[in-house]
C-alpha cells in the first residue's frame, strides 16, 4: 500500500467532496449485498427443477470450449476488481470493486460447478484469451485496468450470455445465466461511474496509450473468436450479432459515461469514445469477418474464411509457445 494510512479518506471535506461525486458507487456496493445469491444453491435447485444437464453429446465439447474462457475470465476479473479495490483512493471506488469481487468469485465458482456437470474435462485456454487475461492481469495502470476489464471483456461476456441463451441450447444454463447478467451488468456501473473521474486526468500521451491498449484487446478478441468460430456454430450462436449486441451496449456506455462526467464528452470519455465512422467501419468488418451462421457466403469469402482460420491458429500456437518460455523464464 502506498503511503499507507492515506488521512484523506477520513478527512470531513475529502469525504463530503467524494460522497456527492460518488455517492452512486456506494450504491453498487449496496446493490452487491442486496442481490446476492447462494451460487451453489441456486444451481443445485436449477439442476434439480431440469433432472441434470441436459445437452446433446456432440454439442458438449464445444459448449466447454466456449465456457471455459467464461470460467478462467471470472478467476481474472475477481483478481483484477482486488487490485483494483487495492489501487483507487475514492472510498465508494473501493467498496464498488470490493462487491465485484464477491460477485466474481461467486461467477468462478459456479461456472467452474457447471462445467463440471458436463461430464467432461474442462478445456484449457487458447492463446489469445491467455494473452488477453495475462495482459490485464500484468497491467499497473488502474485506467487500463477498468476499461480492459469493464468496458471491454465483461461487455462482450456480458452479450454473450445472451446470445447463449438464446440458442435454448440447454435449460440449466438457460436459467443460469440471467443470474450471471444481472451482477454484470451493475459491475459496468463501476467503468460508468468512475471512470470519468480518471479520464478527466490524461495527458495527450496517457490517451494514445489507452487507445493502443484497447486496439491490442480487440485485435486478439477478434482472432480468438476466428480460433473458435466452428465452436459457435455448433452451438447455434451468431457470434457477429453478439458483437454488434456489443458495441451497441458499450455506445450506451459512453453515453452514461459521458453524463456522469458533466456532459463533456472530449472529457469524460477521452481516449475510449469511438467516432460513429468507426463504428460503422466496426459493423462492416463484423458483417466480413463473422457472417451469420444461417446466410451463405461465395466461395471466394469463404475461403478467405478458411484463410484466416489457419492463420489463427498458428498464431494460437505460436502465443501459447510464448506463454509457456515467459513462465520458464519467470
Amino acid at each position: 500500500m502506498r503511503g499507507f494510512p492515506n488521512y484523506d479518506l477520513i478527512d470531513p471535506e475529502v469525504v463530503d467532496a467524494a460522497a456527492e461525486k460518488t455517492g452512486r458507487l456506494e450504491g453498487l456496493y449496496r446493490k452487491t449485498q442486496t442481490n446476492a445469491w447462494d451460487g451453489k444453491a441456486v444451481l443445485k435447485a436449477i439442476i434439480e427443477k431440469h433432472g441434470g444437464v441436459r445437452v446433446a453429446a456432440e454439442k458438449r465439447e464445444p459448449l466447454a470450449k466456449v465456457f471455459s474462457i467464461i470460467l478462467w475470465g471470472e478467476l481474472a476479473a475477481w483478481t483484477i476488481s482486488a487490485e483494483i479495490a487495492e489501487q483507487v483512493d475514492d472510498v465508494e471506488a473501493k467498496m464498488a470493486a470490493t462487491g465485484q469481487a464477491f460477485d466474481e468469485a461467486r461467477h468462478f465458482t459456479v461456472m467452474r460447478d457447471y462445467l463440471r456437470e458436463l461430464g467432461i474435462p474442462i478445456p484449457p485456454l487458447d492463446g489469445f484469451t491467455r494473452t488477453i487475461l495475462t495482459k490485464l492481469l500484468d497491467e499497473r495502470d488502474v485506467v487500463k485496468k477498468i476499461v480492459g476489464m469493464q468496458l471491454l471483456v465483461e461487455n462482450i461476456a456480458l452479450n454473450l450470455f445472451r446470445m447463449v441463451r438464446k440458442t435454448g441450447i440447454e435449460p440449466v444454463l438457460g436459467d443460469l445465466l440471467p443470474y450471471f447478467e444481472r451482477d454484470e451488468a451493475r459491475h459496468v456501473g463501476l467503468g460508468v461511474l468512475y471512470l470519468p473521474t480518471l479520464l478527466r486526468r490524461l495527458g495527450p500521451v496517457e490517451t494514445l496509450s489507452l487507445m493502443r491498449f484497447q486496439f491490442e484487446i480487440f485485435v486478439l478478441m477478434a482472432w480468438g473468436v476466428q480460433l473458435l468460430r466452428g465452436e459457435f456454430m455448433k452451438i447455434g450462436v451468431d457470434f457477429g450479432e453478439a458483437v454488434k449486441d456489443g458495441l451497441g451496449t458499450q455506445g450506451e456506455t459512453f453515453k452514461r459515461m459521458v453524463a456522469a462526467g458533466g456532459g463533456k464528452r472530449r472529457y469524460a470519455a477521452r481516449g475510449i469514445y469511438a467516432p460513429s465512422f468507426v463504428r460503422r467501419l466496426n459493423h462492416l468488418v463484423i458483417d466480413a469477418t463473422f457472417p451469420p451462421p444461417s446466410r451463405d457466403v461465395p466461395w471466394w469469402h469463404e475461403k478467405i474464411l478458411r484463410a484466416e482460420s489457419r492463420v489463427a491458429r498458428t498464431v494460437n500456437r505460436a502465443l501459447l509457445a510464448r506463454l509457456a518460455l515467459k513462465r520458464v523464464a519467470a
